[in-house]
């Protein structure tokens, strides 16, 4: 084999090798990132539910690629603010645990704060956590903390959520 050869030969294995070691350091990456509250596709949800004890309750359906707002009016909703309530969905958590062990009323989840009904999932919001500021959540029997970056988004009034706030009238 001549030298040329031998030193294509070799940095050719020094390019496959660093290849590997990056995907390697990017799947170990992706594993460590945050996961989020539900594996929903906010594009895919095609009905919405927002309930909570000091907000009027709202109803949201995706019509013919449109969403529309059915309570408590019957009306075109604004798609960036139902976008911005679907944020929940995706909601990056900080930890996750059984529910088996904590008190839920204590966590503001015995009634819950608000519920988010996504399509048929169902996401209780309690209480804030004293220290960090995030919310306990509980998406079945997994209770999660979640940086708070949507509570007051889903505690805005309805009008705020339609194309036409006039349509409100």
């Amino acid at each position: 084999m001549r030298k040329t050869t031998r030193s294509i030969f070799f940095l050719a294995l020094a390019v496959v090798v660093l290849g590997a070691a990056v995907y390697a350091e990017l799947v170990r990456e992706r594993d460590l990132a945050p996961q989020p509250v539900t594996a929903l596709d906010p594009a895919r949800v095609t009905r919405l539910e927002i309930r909570c004890q000091s907000c009027t309750a709202r109803v949201f359906e995706r019509v013919d690629g449109s969403w529309r707002m059915r309570k408590p009016y019957a009306a075109a909703a604004n798609p960036e603010a139902v976008a911005r309530l679907l944020a929940v969905v995706n909601a990056p958590v900080r930890t996750r645990a059984t529910m088996a062990g904590y008190v839920a009323a204590k966590l503001g989840l015995d009634p819950p704060q608000i519920t988010v009904v996504a399509d048929a999932t169902r996401i209780d919001i309690g209480g804030e956590d004293p220290i960090d500021h995030d919310r306990y959540v509980r998406v079945g029997d997994q209770l999660l903390r979640v940086p708070d970056r949507f509570s007051a988004r889903l505690l805005e009034a309805p009008e705020s959520e339609l194309l036409d706030p006039k349509a409100a009238r």
